[in-house]
């Protein structure tokens, strides 16, 4: 429908629940349609050797059913579901993502942490009133706590493993806050004070902005059902009586949440051990977060804001690469592209990005910049970008010549012969860095692979290409499509 043309949708699978928020942009205001939460706690379920217990997954996998069809008829490219902490964590994920992927008729895009405060930041920051000034940001989840001081834009960003979920599980096991021999919510808040050694000024001469459950549900109980401001003095009486309390079951707070209890006790001791140790007098709540900064970064994409072609501009710049190399690499492999088949925009961007940072590793070395290339894209934190599409973009960058190295395919990485052989080609034919015209080269792909059709008399101007063009079709002999060189 013509309405849906700038609605969205962001899926947020937390540590703790699954958020979901459906929005559009009316004006350049976003207006929140439709939210939608389940408390899922999927960081119960992480054993000691990060595998997912199987009935949390399937309690985690009824609830992305109410989900689906607020998704359904939103175009693919208005929609993004994002992974978070424990999903960063869990160990052969690939079943419960792909169950999940078909539920919900999205992929799943995994994040980091430092990703996961870039989004947190920009949704609170939509929310945010009056002039520019320094802001700390600060968002406790079931698995982590992101912390993010900036401006209009973030200038520091932190992700610590501490959530209520965890917290809850390492201190609070049996339930117990207070007995004779010691009391687990101070020691729970003595952790967390620690993770933040080091990062005191983070609120210093800053406005404090809180966002999402743990802060959302303290402000209320303080505030007698509102989201009001959290004030120091009356968090440390609410610290004090929790504390003072035997047991989880038995805190009795005005305004919380039954489903919240449970791990109420772990994110307050965190919160408080953030308030004692970065100093915060007084912390403002945020009605925005993850979610609508994931719709807001989805807008962008889609309107010239794209944030991973800043980042990607970025490491260019940082590393010094040749811009203009990158640029005849990436027309070359996009032209060989378009030779084989209609490309997705996905894959016309993963290609272009490839090719800009293609000799990124140059900057270190020049005998090993390929794996180390591909090492600082896949391991990096670059904004905007998932983990799968770093891995696909390493997986090109570390192949773009010599041997082929097999791929380990799984959840989110299904490495493109098309894409691979493209850029390798245009490396190729630019290997001297010459402006070399392309156009009497033909890629068309078959049954059994490929075939390069090339007049003769180019490879007769070009000899040194001819003899690598021939090398390559030799690494191509023993992949699954193979790769010819026909002359005319």
């Amino acid at each position: 429908m013509e309405q849906d043309i700038e609605r969205y949708a962001a899926l947020d699978l937390g540590s703790n629940s699954f958020h979901l928020l459906l929005a559009e942009f009316r004006e350049q205001r976003m207006v929140r349609l439709h939210t939608d939460r389940s408390m899922v706690r999927l960081a119960e379920g992480l054993d000691p050797e990060r595998h997912l217990d199987p009935a949390v997954a399937e309690r985690a996998l009824a609830a992305l059913h109410r989900f689906r069809p607020v998704l359904a008829g939103l175009p693919a490219n208005h929609v993004r579901c994002v992974g978070t902490n424990t999903l960063r964590l869990v160990r052969d994920a690939d079943d419960f993502l792909e169950r999940a992927e078909s539920i919900l008729g999205v992929p799943i895009d995994i994040i980091s942490g430092i990703e996961e405060a870039r989004l947190i930041y920009s949704g609170v920051m939509a929310a945010a009133t009056g002039p520019p000034q320094q802001r700390c940001v600060i968002d406790i989840g079931g698995g982590s706590t992101e912390l993010v001081r900036g401006v209009e834009t973030p200038q520091q960003l932190q992700s610590l493993f501490m959530g209520c979920v965890s917290y809850s599980r390492r201190f609070f096991t049996d339930g117990i806050i207070r007995t004779a021999n010691g009391n687990n919510f101070q020691r729970a808040r003595r952790a967390a004070r620690a993770e933040l050694q080091e990062l005191q000024h983070l609120a210093d001469g800053a406005e404090v902005i809180g966002a999402s459950g743990t802060i959302k549900s303290v402000a209320r109980i303080l505030n007698r059902g509102e989201p009001g401001e959290i004030e120091r003095q009356a968090l440390d009486q609410l610290a004090a009586k929790v504390a003072d309390t035997p047991r989880v079951e038995e805190i009795d707070l005005a305004g919380l949440e039954p489903e919240r209890r449970p791990v109420f006790a772990a994110g307050l001791a965190i919160l408080h051990g953030i308030f004692c140790e970065l100093d915060i007098r007084a912390m403002r709540v945020s009605p925005y977060a993850i979610r609508e900064g994931i719709v807001h970064d989805l807008a962008g994409r889609l309107h010239g804001g794209d944030r991973r072609s800043d980042t990607v501009a970025a490491l260019m710049q940082q590393s010094r690469v040749d811009r203009r190399q990158a640029q005849r690499v990436g027309d070359t492999a996009l032209h060989f592209l378009s030779q084989l088949r209609p490309q997705s925009d996905d894959e016309h961007r993963r290609l272009r990005w490839a090719a800009q940072l293609h000799e990124l590793g140059l900057a270190l070395s020049h005998s090993d910049f390929r794996r180390l290339g591909a090492y600082m894209i896949e391991h990096a934190d670059l904004a905007g970008f998932g983990t799968s599409e770093q891995e696909n973009i390493a997986h090109l960058v570390r192949n773009q010549r010599g041997r082929i190295k097999p791929p380990r395919e799984h959840y989110g990485f299904h490495p493109s012969p098309d894409l691979l052989l493209c850029l390798r080609l245009a490396c190729t034919i630019h290997r001297d860095r010459s402006d070399r015209n392309a156009g009497e080269l033909q890629l068309v792909a078959h049954a059994g692979g490929y075939t390069l059709r090339v007049h003769q008399s180019w490879l007769d101007r070009h000899p040194a290409i001819e003899d690598l063009l021939y090398q390559e079709s030799e690494h191509w002999q023993n992949q699954p499509l193979s790769l010819q060189l026909s002359p005319q």
